[in-house]
C-alpha cells in the first residue's frame, strides 16, 4: 500500500509540475527524485535485493538499457548542444532505477497507481482550471492552462482515460461511477485542447481492442455481435441522415470544426498535419548526411525553433540515431504484442480485462506519438508509465499469465477441469 501511495504521488507531482507559474527544470525533477527515494527503500532497502540487481544482467537488460545507454551517451558526447550529455546520462540513470524498480513491482501495481493518480491529477486540473475551461467553451479558444501546451496536456489525459476505461469496465458501481466521470471529463478536455492526434490515438486503440473482443469471441457471439454493430451502424447513419439537414446539426458541426479548426488554414486538414509534414520532409533530407546512422545529441532538438519535429520516432532518430530508434520501437511494440497475446492467453475475466487496459494503453501511445514526441522519456506521467513498461524485465511480463489476487480459486478450477477433461476413460 505504501509503495501505491508513494508511487501515485509521483506520478501526479509529475503532472502537477506543468500547473508551476514557470516550469523550471528544479520543478521538473521533483517527482523524479522523490521516484529515485521510493526505489531505494522498495529494492535497496528490501529482501529483493539480489533478484532486482540480478534482473540487470539478464538478456534483455543488456540490450535495452545497457546497450541502449551507451548509444545514447556516446550520441551525445559530441552533440553541439552543450546540455546533450547530461540528458543522456540522466535518462540512462533513470531507465537502470525503472529496471531495478520493475524487477519487484508488478506492473499491475504501477496501473493502479497511475489510476490514482488520474483521479487526483483531473480532479486538481478541473478545480484550478474550471473558469478557463469555461472561457473556452464559449469562446472556443484552445485550452491552454498553466503552463501546459494543449497538445502535451491531451497527450496525458489520453493516458488516463485509457486506464479510466479499465476501472469502468471491472469496477462496481461506484468505482464506475468515478471513473465514467473522470474519463469524460478527460475526453471533453482533450476535445477543448483541439488535439486531434490524441483523439485519433484513442480511436485507434478502442477499435483495436474491440477488434481483439470480436477476435476472441465464440463464432456464436461473433455474428451477434458484427450483427449487432451493423444494426448499430445502419441507426446512426440513418439518424446522421435525418438530422444532417436541422438546424441544431448544423451549429453542433460548425462547434466542433471551430474547435477542432479543420477549416483553419494554418491546422486545417490542407495544412500538412499543421505543417508537419513538410518539417519531416527537411528533416529526412538533413538525414542524407548521415545523421540518421550516429544522432545529433539528445534533446538536440531543443536547440531551436528550426529543429522542432513532432514525431516521436523521427526524434529519436534525429537525437540518437538509427539502432536506439530500432531498440527502442523494437521493444515497445514488443510489449504491445506481449499484452495482446497475454490477453487472449488469460485465464480469468480479471487478466483479460487488465491486458486489454494495457493493450489499450500501448496502442493509444504508439499512435499518438506519430504526431507527438513523448514516446520515450520521463518527463510527463503518462510517458512515466510507457517508460516503466519498457524497463520490466520480459519474465515479469509473463506473470499476466497467472491469476491475479482473488482469481486463485477459479484458476485451480479451470486447470482442474482441463486436467479432467484430458484423462484417459477406462
Amino acid at each position: 500500500m505504501i509503495n501505491r501511495v508513494l508511487l501515485t504521488l509521483v506520478f501526479t507531482l509529475s503532472f502537477l509540475t506543468y500547473l508551476a507559474p514557470e516550469l523550471t527544470v528544479s520543478v521538473q525533477l521533483a517527482p523524479l527524485i522523490l521516484f529515485a527515494g521510493l526505489v531505494f527503500f522498495q529494492v535497496v532497502c528490501s529482501s529483493s535485493f539480489l533478484r532486482a540487481v540480478g534482473s540487470l544482467f539478464e538478456l534483455d537488460a543488456i540490450y535495452f538499457v545497457f546497450f541502449l545507454s551507451i548509444f545514447i551517451i556516446a550520441t551525445s558526447v559530441g552533440s553541439a548542444y552543450d546540455k546533450s550529455l547530461t540528458f543522456g546520462a540522466f535518462i540512462s540513470l533513470c531507465l537502470i532505477l525503472a529496471r531495478l524498480y520493475m524487477a519487484v513491482v508488478p506492473i499491475r501495481e504501477v496501473l493502479e497507481a497511475y489510476f490514482w493518480s488520474g483521479i487526483v491529477s483531473v480532479a486538481i486540473l478541473m478545480a484550478l482550471g474550471f473558469g478557463g475551461l469555461m472561457q473556452s467553451l464559449e469562446t472556443l479558444e484552445r485550452f491552454t492552462p498553466f503552463s501546459f501546451h494543449p497538445n502535451l496536456l491531451a497527450f496525458l489525459l489520453a493516458g488516463y482515460f485509457c486506464v479510466m476505461v479499465w476501472k469502468f469496465i471491472t469496477g462496481r458501481w461506484r468505482m464506475k461511477i468515478l471513473s465514467g466521470l473522470v474519463g469524460f471529463a478527460c475526453l471533453v478536455i482533450i476535445f477543448l485542447a483541439a488535439s486531434r492526434g490524441s483523439l485519433v490515438g484513442i480511436v485507434a486503440g478502442l477499435l483495436f481492442v474491440a477488434g481483439m473482443e470480436i477476435v476472441r469471441a465464440k463464432k456464436g457471439q461473433r455474428q451477434k455481435i458484427l450483427r449487432f454493430s451493423l444494426l448499430t451502424a445502419s441507426l446512426l447513419l440513418g439518424l446522421f441522415l435525418y438530422v444532417q439537414n436541422l438546424e441544431q446539426t448544423h451549429a453542433a458541426l460548425s462547434y466542433a470544426d471551430e474547435v477542432l479548426q479543420f477549416s483553419d488554414d494554418y491546422r486545417g486538414l490542407g495544412s500538412g498535419l499543421s505543417g508537419r509534414l513538410d518539417r519531416w520532409k527537411e528533416v529526412t533530407r538533413v538525414f542524407s548526411d548521415g545523421t540518421f546512422l550516429i544522432g545529433r545529441g539528445m534533446r538536440y532538438t531543443d536547440l531551436s525553433e528550426a529543429t522542432i519535429i513532432d514525431n516521436s520516432y523521427l526524434v529519436i532518430l534525429y537525437e540518437v540515431g538509427l539502432i536506439p530508434l530500432i531498440l527502442i520501437t523494437w521493444r515497445f511494440f514488443g510489449i504491445a504484442r506481449r499484452f495482446v497475446g497475454n490477453y487472449f492467453h488469460s485465464l480469468t475475466e480479471s487478466q483479460r480485462n487488465f491486458n486489454l487496459a494495457c493493450s489499450l494503453l500501448m496502442v493509444t501511445l504508439l499512435v499518438n506519438n506519430i504526431v507527438d514526441r513523448y514516446l520515450f522519456g520521463v518527463g510527463n506521467p503518462y510517458s512515466l508509465v510507457a517508460f516503466l513498461m519498457f524497463a520490466t524485465p520480459t519474465g515479469q511480463r509473463e506473470h499476466f499469465l497467472k491469476p491475479a489476487e482473488g482469481d486463485a480459486g477459479l484458476s485451480r478450477r479451470i486447470a482442474a477441469r482441463h486436467v479432467s477433461n484430458t484423462q484417459p476413460t477406462s
